[in-house]
């Protein structure tokens, strides 16, 4: 079976693509390198301590690159025409993207029996970026979820494979959270490729309703999303 991942370069990215390749050989990686720059500031301490826990939980501090982990190919952007081309050229037969800009349509065309996203957060509630912490800013925190659905031009609003609420433990923190959302992500990525290779095939269901769109978390929100979600789980 031809796997491709689509991706971006984070440590949990890495760690995604080398869970999922030591269940199901990856035969090519994707990798964007270009950005999107919000025009404000949204960084926060606790991304910094959620890079080094991930690091030394998964790594011992040294994570691995990708092409350490499987043939890989980086380009700016995964829409641009070079990389459609080299999509379609491996004849993939399932594609799971996790963590890329919108995809075009020419991408999704790349793989017709199936492309597959990776969305942290529950998507009949909270579309868009920064997901779990919108979740966790309204406090909904039942609502941490992550799903695996069919790809859609429309950002996270296609038909569900799977879903799975992610797992909090007491006295968990903010800067925790992103592993352990992670963690669920590989295990319905690799029920995805089974239930793919299975004589049943892969059975989906449409969203019940389209979640709102959220874009990049402002800092000083994420400050609140700190204090609510440790607030929250101190008593579990």
């Amino acid at each position: 079976m031809r796997l491709i991942i689509l991706t971006t370069g984070s440590v949990r990215r890495r760690y995604f693509a080398q869970a999922l390749h030591d269940a199901v050989p990856v035969t090519r990686v994707f990798v964007e390198t270009g950005e999107l720059t919000p025009p404000f500031e949204t960084t926060h301490p606790f991304e910094a301590k959620s890079k080094e826990y991930e690091k030394n939980a998964w790594f011992k501090g040294h994570p691995p690159t990708f092409t350490d982990i499987a043939a890989t190919e980086y380009f700016p952007s995964l829409n641009q025409t070079d990389a459609v081309r080299a999509m379609t050229a491996i004849q993939p037969d399932i594609m799971i993207v996790f963590g890329t800009r919108k995809l075009s349509t020419a991408v999704i065309d790349a793989c017709p029996a199936g492309v597959f996203n990776v969305h942290t957060g529950d998507p009949e509630q909270y579309r868009g970026l920064d997901a779990h912490l919108w979740t966790i800013y309204h406090r909904d925190f039942a609502a941490l979820s992550v799903a695996v659905q069919s790809m859609s031009t429309d950002l996270d609003r296609g038909d569900i494979l799977a879903m799975k609420k992610v797992a909090i433990e007491p006295g968990m923190r903010l800067f925790q959270l992103r592993a352990a959302s992670t963690q669920a992500a590989v295990e319905l990525s690799r029920q995805a490729v089974n239930n793919f290779q299975s004589p049943g095939g892969l059975e989906t269901r449409p969203l019940r309703t389209v979640g709102r769109y959220y874009s990049f978390m402002p800092s000083v929100l994420k400050e609140l999303c700190v204090k609510r979600f440790e607030r929250f789980t101190s008593q579990l």
